[in-house]
This record gives C-alpha cells, sequence and structure tokens, in this order.
C-alpha cells in the first residue's frame, strides 16, 4: 500500500487536472455562507434569524452531498472512464446520502460507547470504521455491512491505516491553515490593522471570508486522499480474479 506522501502526491496532482470541475463543486458551499454573511451584518430580527438558520441548515446539506459526491466522481477518474456523467453521479450522490448520515451516525454511537469505557477502545474503534462512509459511496454497502466492511479493510494492518488517516489530512489542513496565518499577517501589516484584531473572537469579516475560502477549496484535496486510500485498501484486500477497481502508482 503506498505511504501517505504518495496518497498526499497522487490527490495533489488529481487535484490539479481536475480543478475546475472539483473546485466548481466546491464553490456552492460558498453561496449559503455568502447568504449567512449577507444577514449577519444588519440588526438582527426574527425574519434575519430564520434566513440564517435556513442558509445554515443549506450549507450542511450540501456538504454532506459534496463529501458524497467528490468521492463518487473521483473513483470515475481513477477508473479512467471514458466519460464521466456527472447528472447521474450528483443524483446517485444524493440518493445514497441518507444511508452515508445513518452510517455516521451508527460511527459515533460506537465512538461515544467506546469514549465511555475508554479512550484506548474510542480510537481504535474509529480507525476501524473511518472507511465505513466510503464503503456506502463507492461499494454500495448498508448499515452494519458498511461497518463491517471498513473493518475488515483495517484488519492485519492497524497501525498502517491510522498512520494514513491520520498524516496525510494532517498535513493538509497544517499547510493551509499555515497559508491562512501568513497572508492574514501580511494584509494585517500592509494595511495596519492589529494582528490581535485579527485573531480575536469576533475577528474582522475580510479575514473570515478568506479563511473560509481558503478552507472551502482545500477540503477536495482530503476527500481525494480518502478517497485513493479507501481504493488502496479495497485492491489489497481483494483477490486478483475479483478486482475490479486498480488504482495507478501515479495519476
Amino acid at each position: 500500500m503506498p505511504g501517505f506522501l504518495i496518497l498526499l502526491d497522487q490527490s495533489i496532482d488529481l487535484y490539479k487536472k481536475h480543478f475546475a470541475l472539483l473546485a466548481g463543486y466546491m464553490a456552492w458551499l460558498l453561496l449559503p455562507y455568502a447568504t449567512l454573511v449577507l444577514f449577519s451584518l444588519p440588526t438582527p430580527s426574527l425574519l434575519t434569524s430564520t434566513l440564517s438558520s435556513i442558509s445554515l441548515f443549506s450549507q450542511a446539506l450540501i456538504g454532506l452531498w459534496l463529501g458524497v459526491l467528490i468521492p463518487l466522481v473521483v473513483n470515475e477518474v481513477v477508473l479512467k472512464k471514458p466519460k464521466i456523467n456527472l447528472v447521474i453521479l450528483q443524483n446517485k450522490a444524493w440518493s445514497i446520502l441518507p444511508s452515508v448520515i445513518f452510517v455516521a451516525i451508527l460511527e459515533l454511537a460506537v465512538f461515544l460507547g467506546g469514549f465511555i469505557l475508554l479512550i484506548i477502545p474510542s480510537l481504535i474503534f474509529w480507525v476501524w470504521f473511518a472507511m465505513a462512509q466510503l464503503a456506502v459511496t463507492l461499494d454500495n454497502k448498508k448499515g452494519l455491512a458498511a461497518m463491517s466492511w471498513s473493518r475488515e479493510l483495517v484488519r492485519g494492518r492497524f497501525w498502517e491505516t491510522a498512520w494514513r488517516i491520520l498524516a496525510g489530512p494532517f498535513l493538509i489542513s497544517l499547510t493551509f491553515n499555515l497559508a491562512i496565518l501568513i497572508l492574514l499577517i501580511v494584509l494585517a501589516l500592509i494595511f495596519q490593522i492589529p494582528t490581535s484584531q485579527i485573531f480575536s473572537e469576533t475577528p474582522p469579516l475580510w479575514a473570515d471570508i478568506i479563511s473560509m475560502v481558503i478552507q472551502t477549496f482545500s477540503l477536495p484535496i482530503i476527500l481525494i486522499y480518502y478517497t485513493l486510500l479507501y481504493l488502496n485498501l479495497s485492491k489489497t484486500k481483494t483477490s486478483p480474479q475479483d478486482e475490479t477497481t486498480t488504482v495507478p502508482e501515479k495519476i
């Protein structure tokens, strides 16, 4: 199985090649965010509070949908389909979203159960079932079957899987958060704004917008990374005669 740096390199390479498509989807998240910003400017009222709640719900729903859709698109790219039917994938993402949410709830219940017992069991459960939602998305597993398949993918390689689950997204998040930090400090120095104001509990609106935009367009790399990790775990768990998914060394 490729190391996390190789998976990360493949994720960045795939994102660059399909940036317009993937970033275009992620831009949908900014629409409800823009609405939230708009409604937060005037004096709060019942109407603005209601519209803000609707925008927040819309943002969460779109985020969940994209969390299903992006792996579906990445899987089609990895399989090198001659033509990707985006309409079919979009509809499929909506249709399997309830199953993904159900599995996420099961994961949360198991994780909290392990946490109540001890921290260590909860961490073990988290690694075991980390791939359950992708099992629903990419292999049409349902409920406990998805969790069981995720556990099977990790069997016999717990630590190497745990390392890949943690290391890649951590490095991605660290890189983009540092980029946000540096950019905000530079802008604060240019416009002579106290840095304490930028990093206060109520930062300027422009600082919040910059952070949101950068974080939004960095999310596909994490989604691609987890998708490639899942495909590699599945590939190495499937016998050659049954293998239907291949992940190239370089995408």
